[in-house]
């Protein structure tokens, strides 16, 4: 994936879980630690915050392909994604009402960077998986933050969802890489916070619509695994565990 386009990899959240018991999220060390990388990147100027957020995938010609709700929180080393998985469209009706009878609707993807660690959190079951970030990755995020160029350039203004924004385009150059393109929305009453970032591919564009921003250090508690979780070295355990808890829990209701 290219250097904007790892933010496309959050989208494949949902099918993580819709795939086979076998399957892992081990690609997520990978993955998000360079998706943190791209945000704090854009949002240089606004580098901790905490939001409600929509991501959308949409065809060049402007057919939505998928969405999924989540809230977002950053800080200089973290980043942690809490996703609906319930709201996940275009998932079937009868899978995302499987999430919630199974309580697996809420994931929490928790990022560390300083830690080099990622994890993947199933609040709903107590439950959660560990995985290293490669030295590897973070040594490649380091070598592409010093080449990479992005040059941004404003063109209009535009009012959404009752907030000024300077539209500003950002060209991402880097060498023996594709150029990359995104359009943000920049509210001027939140320090030019992009409350949307459309990320165009020649094939697609992944567009988050931000809300009910705060512009502050989010709570050290949202990056972190309650304690009382139990870890899991593979995400076929975790489904087994689910599936356990919601037999007992249904043997146990009264009829």
């Amino acid at each position: 994936m290219n250097h904007l386009r790892h933010i496309i990899f959050c989208l494949a959240l949902g099918g993580a879980i819709t795939a086979s018991a076998a399957d892992e999220f081990s690609s997520f060390a990978t993955g998000m630690p360079k998706m943190k990388a791209v945000f704090s990147k854009i949002l240089a100027d606004t580098p901790e915050f905490s939001a409600n957020a929509v991501v959308g995938l949409f065809a060049t010609n402007g057919i939505m392909l998928g969405k999924m709700p989540m809230t977002f929180a950053l800080t200089a080393d973290r980043m942690r994604q809490e996703i609906d998985a319930a709201g996940m469209i275009p998932q079937p009706q009868e899978w995302r009402d499987a999430t919630r009878i199974m309580h697996m609707e809420k994931i929490v993807v928790i990022t560390q960077t300083d830690t080099k660690k990622v994890y993947i959190v199933f609040p709903g079951i107590q439950a959660y998986e560990e995985y290293p970030i490669p030295d590897a990755v973070l040594d490649e995020m380091t070598a592409r933050a010093n080449t990479v160029n992005i040059k941004k350039k404003e063109y209009g203004q535009e009012m959404i969802e009752n907030h000024l924004c300077i539209q500003e385009s950002l060209l991402v150059t880097e060498t023996n890489r594709p150029t990359e393109i995104a359009i943000l929305r920049c509210a001027t009453d939140l320090q030019k916070f992009p409350i949307r970032m459309d990320i165009m591919t020649p094939t697609s564009t992944t567009r988050f619509m931000f809300e009910d921003v705060q512009l502050k250090k989010p709570d050290a508690a949202l990056f972190e695994v309650p304690t009382n979780y139990t870890e899991f070295t593979n995400s076929a355990d975790i489904l087994s565990y689910a599936k356990e808890k919601y037999q007992s829990s249904s043997n146990n209701t009264p009829q």
